[in-house]
């Protein structure tokens, strides 16, 4: 097979990650990184070489000659849709030789990042989110993360330090605790406001008449809720 300047252009694009995401990547992603290399005007790679934007159609006729020509592999995966959008089938592509450490990276990334979120939280805002994972799910991201510390030790495999140093601080994180889901924290801390804000105005409410005691009670747990 000739390469040709689209060719090598799409090859370098599947090498890379696009907007944080490892390969593989669908030709709408493919076309966003080569619009924003043309207007930006990236200088490294082939980049700088390119003189016009190639079209949906050269895109995609070049990402099939290429998979035809066995340097590139496609999988069809289901796209959920947003914006009131259906969901649609895509076909992503990758290199044939990288689908094995594109896989792992990935697996790293997600792993990281779910870890990192149940430890850490997501602030929203000034509000801490999405903080703490049930037990029941803390076992088996333990072994997930030995799983890949195992699969990217430098003794064992080169290229993959970035993504043992990601699993070895999970193991940290899992190791230090992971909390309980932040709304199980919310729930208990509110519970025990209420009671207290109760408990510590039941002598008055007690002395009231039974009407007076019923509205006693009724703002005294307003204000736990509110406190």
């Amino acid at each position: 097979m000739k390469m040709t300047f689209n060719r090598r252009l799409m090859l370098e694009v599947l090498a890379d990650e696009i907007d944080g995401r490892q390969p593989p990547h669908g030709a709408g992603s493919i076309r966003s990184n080569l619009e924003n290399a043309f207007n930006y005007k990236w200088n490294y790679g082939l980049y700088p070489s390119m003189v016009t934007l190639p079209n949906k159609r050269q895109i995609h006729r070049t990402l099939k000659e290429l998979w035809h020509g066995g340097l590139i592999v496609g999988t069809r995966v289901k796209v959920e849709g947003y914006s009131g959008h259906l969901p649609y089938w895509e076909i992503e592509y990758q290199l044939c030789n990288d689908v094995y450490k594109n896989s792992l990276i990935t697996d790293c990334n997600n792993l990281f990042s779910k870890v990192n979120r149940a430890k850490h939280g997501v602030n929203f805002f000034g509000s801490l989110m999405d903080m703490g994972l049930p037990a029941s799910e803390v076992s088996p991201l333990k072994l997930s993360v030995k799983s890949l510390i195992q699969r990217t030790h430098p003794d064992k495999v080169s290229g993959y330090e970035y993504q043992f140093q990601q699993m070895k601080q999970c193991a940290d994180w899992l190791r230090s605790g992971i909390p309980l889901p932040t709304s199980a924290h919310g729930e208990a801390g509110q519970s025990n406001n209420n009671e207290k804000y109760i408990n510590a105005e039941l002598p008055s409410i007690l002395a009231s008449e039974p009407e007076e005691a019923t509205r006693q009670c009724a703002r005294a747990g307003s204000r736990a809720k509110t406190a």
